[in-house]
């Protein structure tokens, strides 16, 4: 059986609906609070995938997810790097998205912050539907070509700290997720996520696991299936089996 640990911590208020996506894929499922992890990081070694679901974690203090990414540079990113090593999978979902960034998972898996994700230009908190196009160079977006999701962040605006960073992520095919005809966030180059070298670890600010069912896209009245979501997950379980 793959297994899952989802991630949790004070403002973590998205695990419920990811725990049930990955479900859904296949995985067994378990949630581990953050403290815990801190206490005992072998404990990712009985897991294939590992989690950091949507949220406010800390109230978003000091910045959107920058509490929690200390914690896990401070206690958690060996393990990490070594779960990674071992040919696990890392997901981080808008506040999990920041929290890979932030801890310098993302996006050279080096512990160095390379980038940040800050405050949209217009000034506010943005929840509406996007279309998003991707490369196929990570696991969990193998097959996907044209994606349609909401996103929901006021700080989800990708900025570079220097152009060598920027040309390399983009040469390099490390951004693998972009906005396409509407970029709610004026993100670098439009891009609304991005992976590591290996291709397991995926960071992105639109929510997947809000995209499930046919029923699930606002226009699926119209003829316009739901769903796509859920075959980021799908491709997660997949990969180890």
């Amino acid at each position: 059986m793959v297994k899952a640990l989802i991630l949790r911590g004070p403002g973590t208020n998205c695990d419920v609906e990811t725990a049930h996506a990955l479900k859904t894929a296949g995985a067994n499922v378990e949630d581990v609070y953050i403290k815990k992890l801190m206490e005992s990081p072998e404990i990712l070694k009985d897991f294939n995938i590992f989690v950091i679901p949507g949220g406010f974690t800390y109230g978003d203090d000091l910045g959107a997810g920058k509490v929690m990414a200390i914690e896990i540079e401070k206690f958690l990113f060996d393990e990490l790097k070594r779960f990674v090593d071992r040919g696990g999978l890392v997901l981080g979902i808008c506040n999990g998205f920041q929290i890979l960034v932030k801890s310098g998972i993302l996006p050279f898996l080096d512990g160095k912050q390379h980038l940040t994700l800050t405050m949209n230009t217009r000034g506010m908190f943005i929840d509406t539907w996007i279309e998003l196009e991707t490369s196929n160079r990570c696991v969990f977006l193998k097959g996907i070509k044209n994606i349609s999701l909401p996103v929901a962040n006021a700080e989800g605006r990708v900025v570079f700290m220097d152009e060598e960073v920027q040309e390399k992520v983009v040469n390099e095919g490390y951004a693998c997720l972009f906005y396409r005809s509407f970029d709610p966030s004026d993100s670098a180059l439009h891009i609304a996520g991005m992976t590591d070298e290996t291709g397991r670890v995926l960071g992105m600010m639109p929510h997947p696991e809000r995209n499930m069912f046919r029923h699930s896209h606002p226009e699926w009245k119209r003829g316009r299936e739901g769903g796509d979501g859920l075959r980021i997950f799908i491709n997660a379980v997949e990969y180890f089996r």
